[in-house]
């Protein structure tokens, strides 16, 4: 109480909420010197060295700014593919330039995929495999998606075509981006729809991944381009 040292001072302008507010609650977001809206490989490689260790998939997309712009799609037509529609692959826009995929259950739950538009129609692609104990190289994520038996080409070959070095990124090698065919596309509502109805105690990696999507702020849905082929 004031009552007995005069009046009360005048309150603060409450500070905005943000990265590095104390006002944001969350426990995964950007370290200073990076960026919860990556535009590249690199930048998102940063972000995720700069959490707290062992940094998960799912802290990695909590620290990603909001509103969060997603399209997800229930085809099971990838490598990194969704478990069907009530656990879809999730593209997430960091920024303009790139495109970050996870899916929501199954063997590749604790990956995360990188497509960095380097032309229209191209991307260089990546991918990380969480959680991470210690801090790792922009080519740690260009190398993992090296074919194994063939280290020329990447495993991406599969659905992108017309694969090649990239000499903007070192390490790098850019292909056709696609885009979902829109039979498979599972709305934002739908989704969201998931999380209230997850069984914490029977699905709890699936629940958690849920939470980190839709309880850091406001997700919207964003198309991909109409001129990308379709996978």
């Amino acid at each position: 109480s004031w009552g007995g040292c005069g009046p009360a001072p005048a309150p603060e302008p409450a500070a905005a909420a943000g990265p590095e507010s104390p006002a944001d609650p969350r426990r995964c977001k950007p370290a200073p010197g990076t960026t919860g809206s990556p535009s590249t490989i690199a930048e998102a490689v940063a972000l995720a060295n700069g959490l707290p260790f062992p940094v998960t998939a799912e802290c990695f997309v909590e620290a990603l700014d909001r509103p969060l712009q997603i399209e997800a799609t229930k085809s099971r037509s990838s490598l990194q593919r969704a478990e069907g529609e009530r656990s879809p692959r999730v593209f997430i826009w960091g920024a303009d330039s790139l495109v970050i995929s996870v899916v929501l259950d199954g063997p590749a739950r604790d990956l995360i995929e990188f497509g960095q538009f380097v032309a229209p129609r191209r991307t260089i692609k990546g991918e990380l495999e969480f959680p991470l104990t210690a801090p790792v190289p922009t080519a740690a994520a260009l190398d993992r998606v090296r074919n194994p038996e063939y280290p020329r080409i990447t495993r991406c070959f599969v659905c992108h075509d017309r694969e090649e070095d990239e000499p903007s990124v070192p390490g790098g090698r850019s292909s056709l981006a696609l885009r979902p065919r829109a039979s498979t596309l599972v709305d934002v509502a739908t989704l969201h729809a998931e999380l209230q109805r997850c069984d914490r105690e029977a699905e709890p990696a699936r629940c958690r991944w849920l939470a980190a999507l839709f309880t850091h702020g406001p997700v919207e849905r964003r198309a991909f381009d109409a001129e990308l082929p379709v996978l």
